[in-house]
């Protein structure tokens, strides 16, 4: 099985490309998606963020990949990844404020973190310029993403992306959502896992 990782911030196509990638690869595989967890959970993940909050969040998508997983599709789409939830809890201990960080709760989050990201295959961050996130995000029901964090946010998934070494590739989604997913598919050719 082939894990494969869509990651970004809200707005940035994320859900998307990741439906059209899953279409194209339907024609010859078995195809699994494990969907974003944030609309269902019981925190608002862009909102103020907690150990409590990234603990759910990281310990469900590791749940929600191993229950998808079960069947032993040739590949499994993850619509956000732990990737994600990790730089939300970066974010999280820059925060002098941050509710409730439990003795031994960072070892634990970087342990989890560490030990699941090497799961994927590959993780294509899906990126948008400013101006297009500022019209996308209210339409998708979440609050803006604040965008000063976001060459912050770049660099520390390029640094995540370098420890962990993991295979990781900007998307821009400045084109169609058609678009996306053929330098997705590209990418994966180039790879030889498809």
């Amino acid at each position: 099985m082939h894990k494969i990782a869509f990651s970004g911030v809200p707005g940035s196509g994320k859900t998307s490309t990741l439906a059209e990638v899953k279409k194209l690869l339907s024609l010859k595989y078995r195809v699994e998606d494990v969907p974003d967890l944030k609309p269902n959970a019981p925190f608002d993940f862009d909102q103020k963020t907690g150990f409590v909050s990234q603990f759910y969040f990281i310990t469900s998508q590791i749940n929600e990949e191993n229950l998808h997983a079960q069947d032993g599709p040739d590949f499994l789409l993850c619509d956000g990844a732990l990737p994600d939830h990790w730089l939300e809890w970066c974010e999280c201990l820059r925060q002098p404020d941050a509710p409730g960080r439990p003795a031994g709760g960072d070892a634990l989050l970087a342990a989890l973190a560490r030990f699941w990201m090497p799961t994927y295959d590959v993780v294509f961050r899906l990126r948008a310029d400013a101006a297009a996130l500022k019209k996308r995000t209210p339409r998708a029901g979440m609050r803006e993403y604040p965008l000063e964090r976001g060459r912050e946010d770049d660099e520390r998934f390029a640094r995540l992306a370098r420890e962990e070494r993991i295979p990781s590739f900007d998307v821009w989604n400045h084109q169609t959502v058609d678009e996306c997913a053929q330098d997705v598919m590209t990418r994966l050719a180039e790879m030889k896992l498809i």
